[in-house]
């Protein structure tokens, strides 16, 4: 047997052992880049609150946004074929906090300039923003079902849902506070769901 038949036997069983949940392309790194997403965005929810400069709350984004590409290059450093559900994952992760903050925004300038804009124009820029995080749910859920390894998108999905139902009810002034604490929760639901699939993992294959 040839050196690229033996290539591809190997491939075809780690896409079936994927599949089964024996092996995962993630480790317990990216449980460690999903807390450290959750510390950013818990300090962001702290900054928001208690800054009074109108920019620091950007701090916390533009954080985020520089962790993602930083863990991507330390982890190919490490691995030489990075797998690229790691890398969807990285990505997805710091686009979704994007998402949200954008939503906060929205939420603030419908509550703010609400009176010079209008009612239908205000209700058009909520209707926007609503829409705006019920299309990234579908699609987050989507991903999810297509692929076990994408089971970390239902975190995600918690941060838009909240942002979505509670946004729009609370007062504006907290906006960004809150979109940072439901970016929170959605991090920590991923590396929950992360941590399970690792586990199992692990039990299967000492089972086997």
């Amino acid at each position: 047997m040839s050196e690229d038949q033996l290539g591809r036997i190997k491939d075809d069983l780690a896409v079936m052992q994927r599949a089964m949940g024996l092996h995962l392309s993630f480790g317990p790194e990216m449980l460690v880049f999903g807390l450290l997403l959750t510390v950013v965005a818990v300090g962001g929810a702290v900054v928001s609150l208690l800054a009074e400069n109108n920019w620091l709350p950007l701090a916390p984004l533009a954080a985020i946004m520089v962790l993602g590409p930083v863990v991507l290059f330390l982890r190919s450093r490490r691995t030489a074929n990075l797998s690229p559900e790691i890398t969807k994952q990285v990505v997805l992760s710091g686009f979704i906090y994007g998402v949200v903050w954008g939503a906060a925004n929205g939420y603030a300038v419908a509550t703010f300039l609400g009176p010079s804009m209008g009612a239908a124009r205000t209700v058009v820029v909520y209707a926007v923003n609503i829409g705006l995080l019920i299309a990234f749910s579908l699609i987050l859920v989507r991903m999810a079902l297509r692929s076990r390894e994408r089971y970390y998108c239902l975190g995600l999905v918690v941060s838009t849902l909240l942002a979505g139902m509670l946004l729009p009810v609370f007062d504006q002034h907290y906006s960004y506070a809150l979109a940072n604490c439901f970016m929170a929760v959605g991090y920590l639901t991923g590396v929950a769901i992360q941590w399970v699939q690792l586990r199992e993992a692990v039990a299967n294959h000492a089972a086997d």
